[in-house]
């Protein structure tokens, strides 16, 4: 899979959504400063480039995170502010990073901000 298979303006909107979701059910205020957790999985029938996808994170600042399982990439930055358009600018960059590299991402979250 590759960029032009993705599909960036639903997960944009996906983003978008969830924080105002945040925003409204849990209270969680804009430009709230976060440690945003992003975390990846292989792309079936892809060879997963373990090794490259984790390096061109951290050439890009992004620090290794917790994974839940063994396939799973995870990675974390901040503090950013919680906003939509903030997320969005690393999701996208990490996305671009993870399909050009066999994995494609399966959320983001971060722990609530103080």
């Amino acid at each position: 899979m590759d960029e032009a298979d993705w599909n960036f303006t639903e997960q944009q909107a996906e983003t978008v959504y969830t924080c105002e979701q945040l925003r409204d059910t849990k209270g969680v205020k804009p430009h709230s400063e976060i440690m945003l957790d992003l975390f990846f999985v292989p792309i079936e029938g892809e060879e997963a480039r373990r090794a490259a996808f984790e390096k061109a994170l951290e050439t890009f600042g992004y620090q290794p995170g917790e994974a839940e399982n063994v396939n799973e990439v995870a990675a974390s930055i901040g503090p950013i502010p919680f906003t939509p358009q903030d997320i969005w600018l690393h999701e996208e960059r990490t996305t671009k990073m993870a399909l050009a590299r066999g994995y494609k991402p399966d959320g983001w979250g971060f722990a609530e901000p103080e």
